[in-house]
């Protein structure tokens, strides 16, 4: 699933495209990506409206199209905001266009299809996930005095705890497998048992990992592109994801592989405490 440095490089690279056009018209091809309203609804409330800027919310893409509308995009595991010009031929898995103005055409491509659109209007929508996530690394909020006093309550193992969207948004099994390594903490580690210096150097490696991930135009072993179609380049710079059986980058020992939460991690025995 695109993580928040993915999303980021999404934004980044949709908004030159598509700020300031007008949506011409909508075509769905498969209405159950459609969340919030109706189909019919969605498309009638977009057309005629001008994409005035290209936002990000943690994982969601986040689309202003009028002072009390937003186009919300959630591009779960396989979802994708591509920009191109209109006489290109559509990108594969094509599932929802939008005709802009300046003949330019915005597609949402989706292999797996568990992708999700809303166009909230006046607040009409509650969109469960969204209204509760947490302050997302390398903002203002984002700091050790405020993960602290989280995770001296919690009794889940710090890698659960990290990818709790309410407690840090957009962090990812990715990224939380990453800054785990480079803090030296093993993700089974009970969260209420880090020392304070160990939630500030925690915090330190979010930090650093996903402004890593966005400076490499994030991560793509299979599917993830961009607003452009590129692929990203992090998976060339990981410390541990993906690397199960290979050496650790710091001690050369073995990396070992195990399930927490039921998510696949890999960490180093050595390296982390």
């Amino acid at each position: 699933m695109p993580e928040m440095p993915e999303v980021e490089q999404v934004r980044k690279t949709l908004a030159p495209h598509i700020e300031g056009k007008k949506i011409t018209s909508v075509e769905v091809y498969l209405d159950r990506l459609i969340k919030h309203p109706t189909k019919e609804k969605f498309v009638e409330g977009l057309v005629g409206k001008t994409i005035h800027k290209v936002g990000r919310k943690g994982k969601y893409l986040v689309l202003q199209t009028d002072e009390n509308q937003r186009l919300i995009v959630h591009l779960r595991m396989t979802g994708a905001l591509i920009a191109q010009k209109s006489e290109l031929e559509p990108p594969a898995y094509a599932k929802i266009k939008f005709t802009l103005t300046d003949g330019v055409t915005m597609w949402f491509t989706d292999i797996r299809t568990f992708g999700t659109l809303y166009l909230v209007t006046n607040d009409d929508a509650y969109i469960e996930g969204y209204e509760t996530l947490g302050p997302e690394p390398l903002s203002e909020g984002f700091t050790a005095e405020y993960l602290a006093p989280l995770a001296a309550k919690s009794r889940k193992p710090v890698k659960t705890f990290i990818l709790d969207q309410r407690v840090i948004a957009g962090l990812g099994n990715i990224y939380a497998d990453e800054c785990l390594a480079l803090s030296g903490i093993l993700p089974m580690r009970l969260a209420n048992t880090l020392s304070q210096e160990e939630v500030v150097e925690l915090c330190k490696a979010i930090n650093a990992v996903i402004a890593q991930g966005i400076k490499n135009r994030g991560t793509t072993f299979r599917d993830y592109k961009d607003g452009e179609g590129n692929k990203g380049d992090n998976q060339n710079h990981l410390l541990v994801y993906g690397r199960k059986g290979e050496p650790c980058k710091k001690c050369g020992a073995v990396l070992v592989g195990t399930k927490i939460g039921g998510r696949g991690t890999v960490y180093c025995e050595h390296c982390q405490k």
